[in-house]
Parts: C-alpha cells; sequence; structure tokens
C-alpha cells in the first residue's frame, strides 16, 4: 500500500495527496511485488534495499546514493513482543518510509497527533528517529518496570513468570544491538546529510539516548540474570529438602520392612516361640527409628 501526505508551514494539518507531489511523505506499508515494480521504476529506489526494509532480520545500516541518502532501523512492533525493519529514504524532493507492518508512530503522524512537515526533508528524519527512540524507550522502561515487579515475587516464582522473564530477556538482547546499531547509524547520518547545527544538536541528542538505553537494557539483562541464579539457587535448595525427606521416608519403611522380612523366613530364629516376641520386635524397631531420628536432629538434617 502506498500513499502520499503533505504538509508545509503553512498548513495546520496533515493532508493526504491523490498522487505524489514535490515535498511529500510518501508512505509504503507491505508493497506489492507491483508496487515495488513502481517504486523502482518511478522514484529511482534500490530494489535490494526496498526488499531489505521488508526484512526482520535485515541489518540495521545507512548508504548514501549520490544525493540520496537510505537509512535502515529497527523499530518495535505494535505488540511490543519483537522488533521490524524500518526503510528511510532521503531525496531532494521528497522523504519515503516503508516496513512490512504498520508502526504506531506513523498512525500518530497520520491521525496529526505529532507535528510532521514533509516539505522540511531533515526535520522531518529527525522526527521520525526521535518517535522510533521514544518508543524504544518507552518499551525499555516498561520492561525494567516488569523485572523489578517479578523480582520482588521471587520466591513464588511459577512457570508464567518464568516465561515472561525468558520472553524479556530475548526481547533485550535485541534492543541491546538495536540500540547498538542505531546510535551508529545516527552518527554516520551526520557525514551523510548536512544539518543545521540546531538540527544536529537534536541528531546528538537521539545518539545519547540510544546510549542510555543501551545501557539500560544491560542493567536489565543482569537483573534477570540475578534473578535466575537466585530461582536456581533456590530450587535446587527446595530439590535437596524433597530429597532428603524422601531419603529419611525410605530409610524408615526399610527398617521395619528389613526385620519382618528376617523373621518371616522359614528358619528357627530368636523369640519365635515366645508370645510377646511381636511387641520386642516393634519395641527395637521404634528405637532404631528414635536413634535415627536423633542423629539427624544433632547434624541439623532435621
Amino acid at each position: 500500500m502506498i500513499n502520499y501526505y503533505e504538509r508545509s508551514v503553512k498548513d495546520k494539518k496533515l493532508k493526504k495527496l491523490s498522487k505524489f507531489k514535490a515535498g511529500c511523505w510518501i508512505d509504503v506499508i507491505d508493497p506489492s511485488e507491483k508496487e515495488i515494480d513502481f517504486l523502482e521504476s518511478k522514484f529511482k529506489l534500490d530494489r535490494q534495499n526496498i526488499l531489505s526494509g521488508l526484512d526482520k532480520n535485515e541489518v540495521v545500516r545507512t548508504e548514501k546514493e549520490n544525493e540520496n541518502v537510505y537509512i535502515l532501523l529497527k523499530v518495535i512492533t505494535k505488540n511490543k513482543k519483537d522488533l521490524d525493519t524500518l526503510l528511510i529514504f532521503i531525496s531532494n524532493n521528497f522523504i519515503l518510509t516503508l516496513t512490512k507492518n504498520n508502526q504506531l508512530f506513523i498512525d500518530d503522524i497520520i491521525n496529526n497527533k505529532i507535528k510532521f512537515i514533509t516539505t522540511q526533508r531533515k526535520k522531518s528524519l529527525l522526527t521520525i528517529l526521535d518517535l522510533i527512540n521514544k518508543t524504544f524507550e518507552k518499551t525499555t522502561s516498561d520492561i525494567v518496570r516488569n523485572v523489578k515487579k517479578e523480582r520482588e515475587s521471587i520466591d513464588e516464582m511459577s512457570d508464567k513468570i518464568i516465561n515472561s522473564l525468558l520472553r524479556q530477556e530475548d526481547l533485550l538482547n535485541k534492543f541491546i544491538l538495536a540500540y547498538h546499531q542505531s546510535a551508529l547509524v545516527y552518527t554516520r547520518i551526520t557525514k551523510s546529510i548536512k544539518f543545521f547545527e540546531e538540527d544536529k544538536e537534536l541528531l546528538e541528542d537521539l545518539i545519547i539516548e540510544a546510549q542510555q538505553g543501551y545501557e539500560l537494557c544491560k542493567l536489565s539483562l543482569k537483573n534477570i540474570s540475578n534473578i535466575r541464579s537466585y530461582s536456581d539457587i533456590l530450587l535446587s535448595h527446595k530439590l535437596n529438602k524433597v530429597i532428603n525427606i524422601l531419603t529419611i521416608f525410605t530409610i524408615i519403611i526399610s527398617v521395619p520392612a528389613a526385620i519382618s522380612g528376617l523373621y518371616g523366613m522359614n528358619i528357627i530364629l530368636p523369640f519365635q516361640e515366645n508370645p510377646q516376641a511381636f511387641y520386642y520386635i516393634l519395641a527395637v524397631i521404634v528405637g532404631i527409628w528414635i536413634t535415627f531420628i536423633l542423629i539427624l536432629r544433632k547434624k541439623k538434617i532435621l
């Protein structure tokens, strides 16, 4: 799907166009083969870069082709459970964004929740980069908050909490790579595009924010690792207690079983003619049990 939008400094709102116009923003969502052919022929876009923008596993990077700049970045999916790739193309007279799935910040721009001047291509680029950074920052903060919450209930960790931590750990690992690569791309953008001094400062702020996000993700991963280590120790301790109880129970059962088995043999045994033999044997068994329990208590096993 290809849509065209325009907003100049004088316009109050972003307006949708029926066709391409110089100074517009081209929003491309999951284009068909026919639309990819159109983008390639009409706007001279590199086909491989278009396909890269649709590949969620594509590497973050920036390329300059004459006066045109291709920027490939990672963006968070709407369900906040994975990452997508976003292609931003800057030419002399328009800006284009292309992705496989629609993004929340794109919806906000279209619905005029965000001021987006399409005729100012460099400012439009900075707006998009800022929105991507804010999305990462909010999602990272949510994950950090969840990790802290789950850390408080570590003594009662359920399978649901463990699975949640594993998913968050996987997502944080992806975020770390995305933050690191984005900071590098932002640095390269300053060399590919000539910004005004004010805009350059904004881009430098984005680099700092990406680096801060990177450090926050690393800290959260360390917290998750500590939770998992504590959980493993706790589980091992509980397992040892269960094994000890089962071992004690087995020994307690084995003593009367061994004695009763001995006196069940078809040979002459002491006290077999004595009518009180059962009580003698029972007393011996109880005595062995008591001795065994006292030894365990002395060794602080019980």
